[in-house]
Order: C-alpha cells, then sequence, then structure tokens
C-alpha cells in the first residue's frame, strides 16, 4: 500500500477547529498560512482506516457500544510489535480522549490541594487537569542544554518528590512541546524518584509513534515492575493516524 505524503487537504471550511478558529480570529490571514495550534495533520486518513470506517457504517447501528474483544487485541498486538510491550487486554480501559482520562486520574488518585508535578512547559491540558481538580501545581521546569534541547532538572525533581504534600506526577514523554523523547535512562531516574517517594505517574504517551529517526521511545511502564503497579499509561491512535475526530483513547493500567 502506497500512502500519499505530498498532497495537502483543504480543511477550510470542513469544521476543522484549527483552522476555525485561526479564522475567526483573524479572518483576513493571508493565503497559505497555516495554523500551528491543535496537532492534527493535513495529509490524507490512511486508505485502510477509510475503507474499515465505511465497512463498519454500511454494516452497524450506530448506537451505544463498547470495545470489543478484536479492538482489545489489535491494541495489544499493535503494543508488542511497534513498542515490545506485552499488554494484557484486562489492563484496556477507554476513554474519550486523552485530556479526560488526565483529568479523572487527578481526580481519581490524588486528594484536594495534593500537589502534582509537572514538567514544564508542557501542554496547557495538563495544567488544567491539575487546578479545575483543586490540586496544587507543582512545576519543575525543564533546563535548555546545549544542543539545544531540554534536560529534566534531576535534583529539584528528587526534592519535590520528596515533599509528603506531593502525590503525583504527570509525564508527558515524548515531551510537547520541546519534542524531547526522554532516554530510558532519563526515565529510569524518574521511575527510581517515583517509586522511593510513592508518586502515581500518569504518563501521557499519545505521541509515541512519531518518533524521529536515531531516537528510541521507551515505554515508562516497562522501566520496572515496582514502578509499572503504580503507573497510568495514556495512549490513542489520534496522534499516530490523524483520528482525534474519532475520540478515543486506551488507557493501560497493569494494576487495577
Amino acid at each position: 500500500m502506497s500512502y500519499d505524503f505530498e498532497s495537502r487537504v483543504d480543511r477550510a471550511g470542513t469544521g476543522s477547529r484549527k483552522w476555525n478558529v485561526m479564522y475567526d480570529v483573524n479572518p483576513d490571514v493571508a493565503p497559505g498560512i497555516p495554523p500551528f495550534s491543535v496537532a492534527d495533520m493535513e495529509y490524507h486518513t490512511a486508505p485502510e482506516i477509510v475503507e474499515g470506517l465505511k465497512e463498519y457504517i454500511n454494516d452497524a447501528i450506530l448506537g451505544y457500544s463498547m470495545p470489543t474483544n478484536q479492538m482489545k487485541q489489535a491494541v495489544c498486538k499493535w503494543m508488542k510489535t511497534r513498542h515490545n510491550w506485552d499488554v494484557k487486554p484486562e489492563w484496556l480501559l477507554n476513554s474519550s480522549g486523552v485530556v479526560p482520562a488526565l483529568f479523572a486520574s487527578v481526580a481519581e488518585f490524588t486528594k484536594p490541594d495534593e500537589g502534582v508535578i509537572l514538567f514544564t512547559p508542557v501542554y496547557h491540558p495538563f495544567y488544567m487537569a491539575v487546578e479545575e481538580n483543586n490540586r496544587a501545581l507543582v512545576e519543575c521546569p525543564l533546563v535548555l542544554s546545549e544542543g539545544p534541547h531540554y534536560d529534566i532538572d534531576f535534583d529539584l525533581l528528587e526534592k519535590l518528590a520528596a515533599e509528603p504534600k506531593n502525590t503525583m506526577v504527570i509525564l508527558c514523554s515524548p515531551h510537547n512541546p520541546s519534542g524531547r523523547v526522554w532516554t530510558k535512562e532519563e526515565l529510569t531516574r524518574i521511575a527510581e524518584i517515583a517509586v522511593q517517594h510513592n508518586l502515581i505517574v500518569v504518563a501521557d504517551e499519545i505521541h509515541h509513534d512519531l518518533i524521529m529517526p536515531g531516537s528510541t521511545h521507551t515505554v515508562f511502564e516497562t522501566i520496572s515492575d515496582e514502578v509499572a503497579a503504580r503507573t497510568i499509561t495514556c495512549t490513542s491512535a489520534s496522534k499516530s493516524f490523524n483520528l482525534a475526530g474519532t475520540q478515543f483513547s486506551n488507557i493501560i493500567v497493569s494494576n487495577p
């Protein structure tokens, strides 16, 4: 199967959020200026996905539904073949998106006024998930290093993790917006600190399939059994295949 990465789909007037917002804010924007806001793409949807959706719609009633065993097995197969991660079907929970899952995780696993550590700057809904749940937002600012690229200030992370009021860390891996693909060594150190200080980890790995040559994505939960027992991993096909409009995500919890 060949794929067209040369043609760009004109999404103006199609209900695309990022294009509509750009024109609402600046109706006179010059032709050829793209919006750099919402992270979706202007490539054609993969033909297999289009045909699969057509086949499903032709045969199905679009009523209330739930994940099928076939769907769960497909997710498990993808994680194994792409990320060498053995996921069991019973670990899968589903949400209308990773952002709602972040909100739910903060609400469920922390208490009001407890601290949630964020590696900032970070995707803005992370802040919202903390503050709108009445939790304390605790920033661990990334450090701009030579390269240039951003690094984690592990001395500060250790200090923040040691404070009893801080009970959760939300990890964006790969990181948005810096683009950093954390190394296995970096993730191992985060895992060690989380285990030592009894932190719950929410790992947003939604960009895990979009890795540039020369970098390797490591699933955070695979670092150790100890950290897997306290990790909620958030994934979705929405970034990998430009399917955010389907509003579906796979939340993986190996220690229910």
